[in-house]
């Protein structure tokens, strides 16, 4: 029998706020969502734990949603929420961060986005890693393994610099007694 706590939770439910009627841009931002839920255990266990809003803006198409975490899932609504993180820029920019292509953190340096913390601290940079699409989706299956092989060469080779500044202490700590 597999224990409850053990099992693996359902995503959390995404759900259009305005239906029928949702605009392009929530209706679009909500099947990235849900895919990512369904697709990404990691994120869909962030997006459980979240709790608060968070606006999305195309600046040059004056549209804005909402995504509101909770208990119940993620809404996505039509309209900017009062005081919620707020993430604002270019269409074309935003859709470049959402698809993976480019890190939220890369699009502000660049000052391709702009970002506004609101009453939840968290809540933007958790719902933009919800959201991204990670790189390693684009990749044929030779460059997976190629990124695959250079993960371990680098886990390997911090693994050997931690054992070498282990030994060095250790051998430095017997030269003291």
């Amino acid at each position: 029998m597999v224990d409850p706590d053990l099992s693996p939770r359902p995503a959390p439910a995404v759900e259009l706020s305005d239906g029928d009627d949702a605009s392009g841009m929530a209706i679009m931002i909500a099947d990235l969502l849900a895919d990512n839920l369904r697709d990404y255990r990691g994120r869909a266990r962030v997006a459980a734990l979240l709790r608060g809003s968070v606006v999305l803006t195309a600046a040059d198409r004056d549209l804005s949603i909402t995504l509101t975490f909770g208990r119940a899932g993620v809404s996505v609504a039509d309209g900017a929420a009062a005081g919620a993180a707020a993430m604002a820029g270019p269409w074309l920019a935003m859709s470049r961060v959402c698809s993976g292509r480019m890190s939220p953190l890369e699009a502000v340096a660049r000052r391709e986005l702009t970002v506004t913390s609101g009453r939840s601290l968290w809540a933007l940079p958790a719902a933009g890693w919800v959201l991204s699409v990670p790189a390693a989706y684009y990749l044929d299956a030779a460059q997976r393994a190629d990124l695959a092989h250079r993960r371990r060469m680098r886990l390997a080779a911090g693994l050997v610099v931690v054992a070498s500044l282990s030994a060095i202490a250790v051998v430095l700590g017997r030269r003291r007694c």
